[in-house]
């Protein structure tokens, strides 16, 4: 009776730590498998997404079924991100990695139209926005950087990816979701202000890429953001 009462409470435990989420696992491992692209065209994210997913198997495997579950899900979400990008990507990617035949003259990438040009992968000329806690709303400080934003891609044709970012606190699926808001939410107000929204890309990395590791308040606010980055010339 006792043998069995034990196998009872055991069964309980197990229970109440939900079953493996194998279907999870294998839509995040299909993500990673449709976003190869990204392994070269979109690194920073691909990695994310395979981190994310060797992080879910880590939980499935101590019976942390649940908390699995979430990361797995935010591993797909995190593939997807990654495709997307590699594809907006495509193009210059490729270039990228052609072979070089010559070196290239600086002043050959000078707008001679008067609008200018900046280096892909930069920020520069472009400021961050940041958020309050939780909050995906933007402030007086935060307008304020859009509008000298909008003004910088008025003057120079390039397309930008906006990036969204969160502080640790939260879950990773609950992050990933409050920085693609940020990064939405920065899209539609430099839209109104006159910004072709077909030369601005979102994505999400949630709490995956901290500015700061510290624990303060203030360290942790410095990752409530959105940054942007140069992804080549506009079309």
């Amino acid at each position: 009776m006792n043998a069995m009462f034990r196998l009872f409470l055991i069964a309980l435990l197990f229970a109440g730590c939900g079953a493996r989420p194998t279907q999870q696992l294998t839509e995040a491992e299909g993500a990673l498998a449709d976003a190869r692209l990204a392994e070269k065209c979109a690194p920073e994210e691909y990695q994310a997404a395979v981190k994310a997913l060797a992080k879910a198997k880590e939980l499935a495997d101590k019976g942390e079924n649940d908390e699995a579950k979430k990361q797995a899900q935010a591993a797909r979400k995190l593939a997807i991100n990654a495709r997307n990008k590699a594809m907006l990507r495509k193009d210059e990617c490729e270039k990228e990695n052609a072979p070089k035949v010559a070196a290239v003259d600086p002043n050959e990438f000078i707008d001679k139209s008067g609008a200018g040009t900046a280096v892909e992968g930069s920020s520069e000329g472009l400021k961050t926005v940041f958020f309050d806690l939780n909050s995906s709303d933007l402030g007086a400080d935060a307008r304020a950087t859009l509008a000298a934003n909008a003004a910088w891609l008025k003057g120079h044709n390039v397309k930008v990816t906006i990036e969204g970012h969160c502080d640790k606190r939260g879950s990773t699926e609950y992050n990933l979701a409050l920085g693609e808001r940020r990064a939405y939410i920065v899209r539609n107000y430099l839209k109104s202000l006159g910004v072709n929204q077909d030369r601005m890309a979102i994505i999400s990395y949630g709490e995956e890429k901290p500015l700061d590791y510290a624990e303060s308040e203030g360290s942790l606010a410095k990752n409530r953001r959105a940054e942007f980055v140069v992804r080549g010339n506009a079309e």
